[in-house]
């Protein structure tokens, strides 16, 4: 019975850790991510506007919409990275094993070949348009948002004195809600996703081998669905 109640006792005290650092270590973050997200649909929106009055098409235009939100918004991002560079290096410790970190990240690249098996390939196209969604979703995205939540926010966190279990759980999570899914099933993907990211970075050490995994999972998945 005592041991049950030190299990309980100390389930409840992570619990509230965990909330704490989702709530109150991260707050300012998460509001500079939602403000800077904002302004980059915003102007995301008038390029659209923007490339539908030259009548470039709506293929053109949606990219060119989606283009500019990214890079306004993963360029921002990046850039407060760079600037608090170093308590990123900092954060940074020795892999605890490279073996799983691997292998976690094949198992996730594997789960995303299987679920795009027997659907037919959209293919590449070459045109400036696709080439730099291409580039958007398959590096600027991967870098800065590893940068940032397996890089700023752990060191952020780290600094506080939290525990690698619990910033683990908490970049997860704030991950996935940041991406809105809009499903059961979306909710579900970004939550393994996430998971499979933080575990990357936890093992590894580093940010280099989510940044690669995320990466090749973009690329397989755009593979599938076109750009």
């Amino acid at each position: 019975m005592h041991y049950l109640f030190r299990f309980l006792k100390g389930m409840a005290r992570n619990m509230l850790t965990l909330l704490r650092m989702i709530f109150i270590d991260c707050a300012v973050p998460i509001v500079f991510i939602v403000i800077v997200a904002v302004v980059a649909q915003t102007l995301g929106a008038f390029m659209g506007i923007i490339l539908t009055g030259e009548k470039l098409g709506p293929v053109v235009s949606k990219r060119g919409a989606s283009v500019t939100v990214g890079v306004v918004f993963y360029s921002t991002i990046l850039t407060a990275c760079l600037i608090r560079l170093q308590p990123i290096k900092q954060s940074f410790r020795p892999s605890r094993s490279m073996i799983a970190a691997l292998a976690i990240g094949g198992l996730w690249l594997a789960v995303n070949l299987l679920a795009q098996y027997g659907k037919p390939n959209a293919g590449l196209e070459l045109s400036i348009s696709a080439v730099l969604m291409m580039i958007d979703i398959c590096l600027l995205t991967p870098v800065a948002e590893e940068l940032f939540w397996r890089g700023y926010l752990w060191a952020r966190l780290q600094a506080r004195g939290r525990s690698d279990g619990l910033i683990t759980l908490c970049t997860a999570l704030l991950f996935a809600a940041v991406h809105w899914p809009n499903s059961l099933a979306a909710l579900t993907n970004y939550l393994f996703m996430a998971f499979s990211f933080s575990l990357i970075r936890y093992f590894s050490g580093g940010i280099g081998l989510p940044i690669f995994f995320h990466a090749a999972m973009n690329f397989i998945v755009i593979r599938h669905i076109g750009v």
